[in-house]
C-alpha cells in the first residue's frame, strides 16, 4: 500500500505558478520528449529550477539575478547534469501542474493546454483560496489519466472532501475539535478510500485514549503498509506527506490551521466562519471519486472551471451562506466591542432577498472583507494593550537561535506586528495571503514587497528575510531595490523608504544598498535602511519605555531615524563603515527620544 500525495517536491504554491508560466510558453505544442527536455531547460533559463551542478563559467547568472541567462547556456547546464533520462526531469516538473488541474501536458495526449483555472492562476488577479479550493476539489484517485493511485491498490477518494468528512465526524464525537499534526499526518495521507472514513474516526479516538502513542504509530504503519517491520522512511513519509498536504489544504481557506508562534506544531480544523458552506459541501459530496466514461471526459472535467457544480451555485444555498456570515461577523463585532463604520453597518443590513447570484457573490465577498478588517483591528488593539506581547516580540528579535525557528510567513507576521505597534500608521499591509482569521497561510510572493507601510508624512516598504548565507545579496539586494523603485513610481508624490530586516546582514548586501543610496538604482538614488532584528528590537524597547511612561510615539520619530541612517552615507567611507555607524545612530536617536 502507498500513501496519496500532492507534491512533496513543490511546497511553495508560488513556485507552481512560476512553473506554470514557463509551460505557457509551450502551450499549443505537443509534450514530446524534445519538449519535455525543452521545458526543463526553460525552467533553468528562467531560474525557477536550480540544478545541483553548475559549470563555473555559468555561475555568474546565479550570482547576478538581473543577468539574463541565454537559452544555450541553460541547455548546456541541463545536459551537464548527465541525467539517465533527461526528458523525465520535464515530466516530473509538470506532474504537479497536471495533478492539480492547471494544465494538460503529457506525451501522446495532444497539444499542451493551460486550463481556465491555470490561466487564472497565472494572471495573478485571483483569490488564492478560490484557485486552490477549485483545484483540490477536482483532485481524485483513481482517475483515467493517472496510474499512480489506481483502484487495484484500493484507491477511491476525493481527498479534500474525505478529509473534511473525517474532521467533521471527529468534531461530532470529541470535545477536542480538529486534528493534531500527528493525527492529520497519520490518517489523512493514509485515507485512500472514502469507505475508511468511519474506521479512521475510531482510530483517531483510540489514538487519543492510548498512552503509548509511539507504539500505536508503529502498529498503524504495520497495518497500512501490510508489513511486519515498517521502515524508518515509511514512518517518516506519514509526516512529510501530512505536512505537505496541510500546506495545500490551508490555501483553500476552508481549514483553520493554528500553530505555535514559530509556525510549527500545528493543529487543523474546519474553518468555523465557513461552516454553513462546508456542511452544504459535505451533504452533496461523500468523498468518493467520480466516474468517467473515457479519459477525454475526465480531461474536459478538469479543464472546466465551473466543475464540479457546488451547492453555492444554488441561490437558496448562497443566501444561507450570506446569513451565516453576517451573523458570525456581527457576533464577533459585539463580542469584541469593536465599532462598525456606517458603511459597514449598511452592508451588513443589506436586503439581499431579491439579489442575483452575481450580486450575492459580491455581497459575501464584502462581508468577508468586513470580517477580516474587524479581526485586524482586534489584533491591533491586543498588540497595543499587551506589554507582555511587545516584550515577547523584543525577546524573539534579540535571540538569533529563536529566530531560526520561525517559518518565513511567521517571521513576516512578527515584523508586521512590530511595525503596527508604532500606533499612528494609516495602514500596515502585509502581502502574505491570509485565512479568514487574518493568519498568514503562506509568505508573500516574490513579485511584490513583503510589507507596505503608509503614514501621514511618508510611505515605506519593508522587506524581511531569514537568509543569512553568503547568497543573501544574490537573493535579496536586486529584488529589494526593484520593489522599492516600483513603489516609488507608484507613489511618486510621496517620500518613500525601504526598511530591510534580517537576523544578520551580509556585507555584499550592504554594498548594493550603499550603492543605491549613494549613486542610484536605474537612474536615481533610493533610501534603504538596513537593520538587524536586534537593532529593530532596540526601536521596540524605546517604544515600550515610552508606553510605560504614558507617552506617545509618532511615526515621524521613526522617519527621523531613517533620515539619519541614510544621511550617514555622506560622512563615512564605504558601506562597511556605514553599517558600523548605524548602532551609534540608533543610540543617539534613542537617547533623544527618551529625553523628551
Amino acid at each position: 500500500m502507498k500513501l496519496w500525495s500532492i507534491s512533496t517536491t513543490v511546497r511553495n504554491p508560488e513556485r507552481i505558478r512560476n512553473f506554470l508560466k514557463v509551460l505557457k510558453l509551450l502551450e499549443g505544442q505537443p509534450f514530446t520528449i524534445e519538449n519535455q527536455k525543452k521545458y526543463q531547460i526553460l525552467l533553468i533559463q528562467q531560474k525557477f529550477y536550480f540544478p545541483t551542478n553548475v559549470p563555473a563559467k555559468f555561475q555568474k547568472y546565479y550570482d547576478n539575478p538581473e543577468l539574463t541567462m541565454p537559452l544555450e547556456a541553460a541547455k548546456e547546464i541541463f545536459y551537464f547534469q548527465k541525467y539517465e533520462d533527461p526528458a523525465m526531469r520535464g515530466r516530473q516538473s509538470v506532474n504537479p501542474l497536471n495533478k492539480l488541474g492547471f494544465c494538460i501536458a503529457r506525451e501522446k495526449e495532444g497539444k499542451i493546454v493551460i486550463t481556465e483555472l491555470g490561466n487564472r492562476f497565472i494572471a495573478g488577479d485571483y483569490d488564492i483560496g478560490y484557485i486552490f479550493f477549485k483545484s483540490l476539489l477536482k483532485l481524485q484517485f483513481p482517475n483515467p489519466w493517472s496510474d499512480d493511485f489506481s483502484a487495484k491498490y484500493g484507491f477511491d477518494i476525493q481527498p479534500l472532501i474525505a478529509a473534511m468528512h473525517l474532521i467533521n465526524k471527529i468534531n461530532e464525537k470529541s470535545e477536542k475539535s480538529g486534528l493534531t499534526q500527528t493525527e492529520f499526518s497519520l490518517f489523512v495521507p493514509a485515507l485512500i478510500n472514502f469507505e475508511l472514513i468511519d474506521r479512521y474516526v475510531e482510530k483517531v479516538l483510540k489514538y487519543r485514549r492510548i498512552n503509548n502513542k509511539g507504539r500505536f504509530i508503529i502498529e498503524f504503519a504495520k497495518e497500512f503498509y501490510r508489513t511486519k517491520d515498517p521502515t524508518e522512511e515509511q514512518i517518516k513519509n506519514f509526516f512529510e506527506y501530512g505536512d505537505n498536504i496541510m500546506r495545500y489544504f490551508r490555501l483553500t481557506k476552508y481549514f483553520r490551521v493554528t500553530t505555535d508562534e514559530f509556525g510549527g506544531n500545528w493543529r487543523i480544523d474546519l474553518e468555523p466562519i465557513r461552516k454553513t458552506e462546508i456542511y452544504q459541501i459535505l451533504k452533496k459530496f461523500s468523498g468518493q471519486s467520480l466516474r468517467f466514461g473515457t479519459k477525454q471526459d475526465y480531461l474536459k472535467y478538469i479543464s472546466n472551471i465551473a466543475m464540479p457544480t457546488l451547492p453555492s451555485e444554488d441561490i437558496g444555498n448562497l443566501k444561507e451562506i450570506a446569513k451565516s456570515l453576517i451573523n458570525a461577523t456581527a457576533q464577533f463585532a459585539e463580542q469584541t466591542k469593536l465599532p462598525l463604520s456606517k458603511e459597514e453597518q449598511n452592508i451588513l443590513k443589506t436586503d439581499f432577498s431579491k439579489s442575483t447570484k452575481i450580486q450575492l457573490d459580491d455581497f459575501i465577498s464584502s462581508v468577508r472583507t468586513i470580517n477580516l478588517k474587524l479581526r485586524e483591528r482586534q489584533t491591533k488593539i491586543s498588540l497595543l494593550g499587551d506589554v507582555d506581547k511587545i516584550q515577547n516580540i523584543i525577546g524573539h528579535l534579540k535571540n538569533y537561535k529563536t529566530i531560526k525557528k520561525f517559518a518565513p510567513e511567521q517571521f513576516e507576521k512578527i515584523i508586521t506586528e512590530a511595525l503596527k505597534i508604532i500606533n499612528d500608521e494609516i495602514k500596515i499591509k502585509p502581502n502574505y495571503p491570509v485565512d479568514d482569521n487574518g493568519e498568514p497561510i503562506s509568505h508573500a510572493s516574490g513579485g511584490q514587497p513583503d510589507i507596505e507601510c503608509y503614514y501621514k508624512s511618508y510611505n515605506a516598504i519593508c522587506e524581511v528575510t531569514l537568509d543569512v548565507s553568503n547568497f543573501q545579496w544574490v537573493r535579496e539586494s536586486q529584488p529589494v531595490m526593484r520593489h522599492l523603485r516600483d513603489f516609488e513610481t507608484k507613489y511618486a508624490g510621496a517620500t518613500n523608504y525601504c526598511l530591510f530586516v534580517a537576523p544578520k546582514i551580509h556585507v555584499d548586501t550592504l554594498y548594493h544598498f550603499w550603492t543605491s543610496i549613494k549613486y542610484g538604482y536605474n537612474g536615481s538614488p533610493q533610501q534603504i535602511i538596513p537593520l538587524t532584528t536586534d537593532q529593530l528590537a532596540i526601536l521596540l524597547e524605546t517604544l515600550l519605555t515610552l508606553i510605560r511612561q504614558g507617552k506617545k510615539f509618532a511615526h515621524t520619530e521613526i522617519e527621523n531615524l531613517y533620515k539619519k541612517i541614510v544621511l550617514k552615507t555622506g560622512v563615512v567611507n564605504g558601506h562597511s563603515e556605514w553599517f558600523a555607524a548605524i548602532p551609534e545612530v540608533i543610540e543617539g536617536w534613542k537617547s533623544k527620544i527618551l529625553a523628551q
